[in-house]
């Protein structure tokens, strides 16, 4: 009876430590796609232009330099790229937060009708693939005089991702509890009171989540940017980078560097706000 009992203990154990190994051995193989890229970047970046054309490839760089980074920044107004960039993104971030917040707010507290037909037209919305709009919204930006200016960009990346935004504060705020509410309006504070000195005080994750995403998205977008911003001074970093390529030439390894330096504050940017990105999406999945 005893040897049965003990087979069946080391199966268990050895089931469990099967499922271990395939969960840290799955998370170690996301984590190597998911970082090759940078990584494989970086090493192209500081390396010498002939070890890059090399063959057979030498993974790891036999000389290490940093002039193809000096070659980024002096050869192009990069640091003009990257004021461009955080200029549209944090702007788009702020209406998108702004505008999703008193959206979220009424259709998680207020009664209307035709409540779900409008989150369903919201949620559609963000499902339009983006170069069917570049062209209408090209039209209207010249003739609004909106070319080559920050509103040209934030103004449609808002538009593009406030769907996003809405439906991340409705999740949220739709969990919170109503004494809160009631508690403000007892107190004497209007509806827009009760929102920015109540419950967006306490949606920190939520409001935390929706602006790092949109800045991203912002920070990365190429196709209207590209489009938008035909002064070399109005240009974002992913624009800036892409016309480092010569008309016979490609130099790897000035746009490697490029290409490193322009993702490096949005590295630092997800690590010093990771715990909150993760709070936020969890809790407006879990809640939702």
């Amino acid at each position: 009876m005893s040897v049965i009992d003990r087979s069946r203990f080391d199966w268990k154990s050895l089931q469990s430590v099967g499922e271990k190994l395939g969960f840290y051995g799955s998370v170690a193989a996301l984590c190597l796609v998911s970082f090759f890229p940078i990584v494989w970047i970086f090493l192209t970046s500081i390396k010498p232009a002939s070890q890059i054309v090399q063959f057979p490839v030498q993974y790891l760089p036999t000389e290490v330099t940093l002039a193809n980074y000096q070659t980024a920044i002096n050869e192009a107004p990069f640091f003009r790229y990257l004021v461009n960039s955080a200029i549209v993104a944090g702007g788009t971030a702020i209406v998108a937060v702004l505008l999703g917040a008193l959206a979220g707010y009424a259709l998680s507290r207020l009664e209307f009708d035709y409540k779900v037909p409008v989150l369903l037209i919201i949620l559609f919305s963000a499902m339009l693939p983006f170069f069917s709009r570049l062209i209408p919204l090209f039209q209207l930006a010249r003739q609004t005089g909106l070319l080559n200016d920050y509103l040209g960009l934030i103004l449609p990346y808002s538009a593009f991702q406030l769907p996003f935004a809405v439906w991340i504060f409705q999740a949220y705020f739709k969990e919170l509890p109503d004494s809160l509410e009631e508690a403000g309006l007892m107190d004497g504070l209007s509806r827009i009171g009760v929102l920015f000195r109540i419950i967006l005080p306490v949606s920190a994750p939520a409001m935390a989540t929706a602006a790092i995403i949109v800045f991203i998205y912002a920070w990365n977008e190429f196709l209207f940017a590209l489009t938008f911003m035909t002064q070399d001074s109005m240009r974002t970093i992913t624009v800036g980078i892409a016309l480092y390529q010569g008309e016979y030439t490609f130099p790897w390894a000035t746009i490697s560097a490029a290409v490193f330096l322009s993702i490096v504050p949005l590295i630092l940017f997800m690590v010093l706000f990771q715990r909150k990105i993760v709070e936020g999406l969890t809790a407006s999945v879990g809640k939702s």
